[in-house]
């Protein structure tokens, strides 16, 4: 430093680790590094929900060490709870209005010459060196089909569609960030901004275009787009309690958004607005919760 030798006064160690470990070099790493937290990604979810018990059964008598693991499915957020308070200042546009009692504040914890501040990813340029960047991905695909059969299809899918122009061409907006050109009578563009949740909205609706593709049906022929409303999920349930329990286990009629549903003299209660079962029968509860909230994801399309 500066032309001047220091003793050092640190070590240095190597501790090996892959990308693709198993559980004997996994163990071994984390029983170097003995980390509070430890989160599984990258793997085969049944695979990975062996990896995490494992490591739960390792470490669970020892009194020395207390390990938390965490085995979150793709999208779902991790909250990490450490001991000790530190003071962040408010920075940007997050501090432009006063918060109030309560209120949540979401945004970026930056740490620069000891000092902690939040800030909103936008203002990250003008407070730090770092940069923000998109990635707009595009994707061409053949389709030959018809304007009204695709969107058949996608109303099917996506709850949230609008007609759009782009360039002066056609296009549909579905979950309001996936976009649709039809750029010639045999060609379709895909646009979207990347993230992990519009690239799995992406997915879906390339896969139904490939459907529409296969589909021969003339445009006179193509039906009105299925309407799934809240009266027309109320008639799929009906006839869904009904096949599973038989005709006289609830009644046709349904009073106050409320469905009530009689097996073997126990009753439970369906609540339509928020699908919620209540049941004296803990088993009876459990099966028609389950059926209840199958069948609204499969008849209900997504909404972004």
């Amino acid at each position: 430093m500066t032309g001047q030798k220091l003793q050092m006064k640190c070590s240095v160690d190597y501790i090996s680790f892959s990308a693709h470990a198993d559980y004997q070099q996994t163990s071994e790493f984390l029983r170097e590094l003995k980390p509070p937290h430890v989160v599984l990604v990258h793997g085969e979810a049944n695979e990975m929900s062996r990896l995490k018990a494992a490591l739960v059964r390792e470490y669970e008598d020892n009194e020395e060490y207390k390990m938390d693991v965490h085995n979150p499915r793709n999208t779902v957020g991790v909250e990490l709870h450490f001991r000790g308070e530190k003071m962040a200042k408010v920075v940007g546009s997050l501090a432009a209005q006063k918060p109030k009692d309560g209120q949540q504040i979401s945004g970026i914890l930056v740490k620069r010459n000891f000092n902690y501040h939040v800030m909103a990813p936008e203002d990250l340029p003008n407070y730090t060196d770092l940069a923000m960047s998109t990635v707009t991905q595009r994707l061409s695909i053949a389709y030959t089909g018809t304007i009204p059969l695709l969107q058949f299809y996608l109303t099917q899918l996506a709850g949230d569609m609008e007609h759009i122009k782009v360039k002066e061409k056609p296009a549909l907006r579905v979950f309001k960030s996936v976009t649709i050109i039809f750029d010639s009578t045999r060609m379709v563009v895909v646009e979207w901004t990347s993230n992990p949740v519009t690239d799995m909205y992406a997915d879906a609706v390339v896969t139904v275009i490939l459907r529409a593709e296969r589909d021969p049906m003339p445009q006179k022929a193509v039906p009105r787009a299925i309407r799934v409303d809240k009266h027309h999920f109320q008639e799929c349930m009906l006839d869904m309690i009904q096949e599973m329990f038989g005709p006289d286990a609830t009644s046709k009629l349904i009073r106050g958004d409320k469905m009530t549903v009689t097996v073997d003299d126990n009753t439970a209660i369906v609540d339509l607005d928020t699908l919620e079962v209540t049941s004296a029968s803990e088993s009876l509860q459990s099966i028609v919760h389950t059926a209840v909230n199958r069948l609204h994801q499969a008849v209900t399309p997504l909404k972004s």
